[in-house]
């Protein structure tokens, strides 16, 4: 991923597709190679395509990844979203959602 510009991300052409799709997401990938911040951008994509936050369910396996993800959301999205939709978002880990 270019990220010359830590404010303005570049995807991949790989991220790009999954942020393009309109399929449900699944990412698999070894750590480090930029699974958070592909599906914080897919999670935006769809918040800017009019997706009621609360119709967005993110699943990741610990509470630490949990965290992760909703930091990345959160900080990507604060220019545009409201925090309160933010907070709408089902952030949860496998465990916790099958709970």
């Amino acid at each position: 991923m270019s990220n010359s510009n830590p404010e303005k991300i570049v995807p991949t052409p790989e991220q790009q597709a999954i942020i393009d799709s309109k399929e449900d997401t699944i990412v698999v990938s070894n750590p480090g190679t930029g699974k958070t911040t592909t599906l914080a951008l897919k999670v935006i994509d769809l918040l800017e395509n009019k997706v009621n936050p609360e119709e967005i369910l993110c699943l990741t396996f610990t509470a630490k990844a949990k965290k992760e993800m909703f930091d990345a959301i959160f900080e990507k999205a604060k220019e545009e979203f409201s925090d309160a939709d933010i907070m709408k978002i089902n952030i949860h880990t496998f465990h916790s959602f099958a709970y």
